[in-house]
C-alpha cells in the first residue's frame, strides 16, 4: 500500500508494557480507535499491522499489534505515524464528511465558475473553512450549508453559492 493511498490518523508515542502494546496519540477527530488494521511506514514502505486489541484508559489509546511482541519491538515504533485505509472508516452521518474526503475536491460556483481545488480544511473559533488553491492565490471558504450547497465526495466536487465579495475579500 502506498502512503498516498492512506490517511494519517495519529502517531505512536511509546511502547507500553512487556507484551508489545503501543500508546498512540490519535488526531482529535478520531474519538476512539476502531481500526482492525493500521499501516506504519518503515524503511520506506507502509507495513500493515493487524490490531489484536485496543483500549482507552485515562484519555489515552493503546493498541496491541500482531507481530509486535515485547517492549523493545514496541519502542522501535516510537514516533512513527499511524495510517489507515480510507475505506476502513465508518460512514459519518448524512451531511458529514471526513476532512480527508474533501481534499482534492474541485470547487465551483452554482453558476459553473471554477474556483479552485481544496487543499486543506481548517478550524477557527468552532467554524470549519475550506482552504482552496486558486491560480496564484489561496481562499478560505466557510464550510457551512448556506455557502457550500452541494458536496459530492464521490465526484470530488463542491458547489458553492458565495455571498457577494467572498471570493475577492478573503484572499490570503
Amino acid at each position: 500500500m502506498k502512503k498516498a493511498d492512506l490517511v494519517a490518523v495519529g502517531r505512536i508515542i511509546r511502547g507500553e508494557g512487556k507484551d508489545g502494546t503501543v500508546k498512540v496519540r490519535f488526531h482529535p477527530w478520531i474519538k476512539e480507535p476502531f481500526f482492525k488494521e493500521i499501516y506504519i511506514e518503515r524503511e520506506g514502505e507502509c507495513q500493515v499491522y493487524k490490531v489484536e486489541r485496543s483500549n482507552q484508559a485515562a484519555n489515552s489509546s493503546f493498541l496491541k499489534l500482531d507481530g509486535v511482541n515485547g517492549l523493545e519491538a514496541a519502542e522501535a515504533l516510537r514516533g512513527h505515524e499511524v495510517m489507515a485505509k480510507p475505506d476502513d472508516f465508518p460512514r459519518p452521518a448524512d451531511g458529514s464528511y471526513y476532512d480527508f474526503e474533501l481534499l482534492g475536491c474541485r470547487v465551483e460556483t452554482v453558476n459553473g465558475q471554477a474556483v479552485g481545488i481544496v487543499a486543506g480544511v481548517n478550524e477557527a473559533g468552532g467554524l470549519a473553512f475550506l482552504t482552496v488553491d486558486r491560480v496564484g492565490q489561496t481562499l478560505e471558504i466557510p464550510l457551512v450549508e448556506e455557502i457550500c450547497r452541494r458536496i459530492e465526495v464521490g465526484k470530488k466536487l463542491i458547489i458553492i453559492d458565495p455571498p457577494e465579495g467572498l471570493l475577492d475579500l478573503n484572499e490570503i
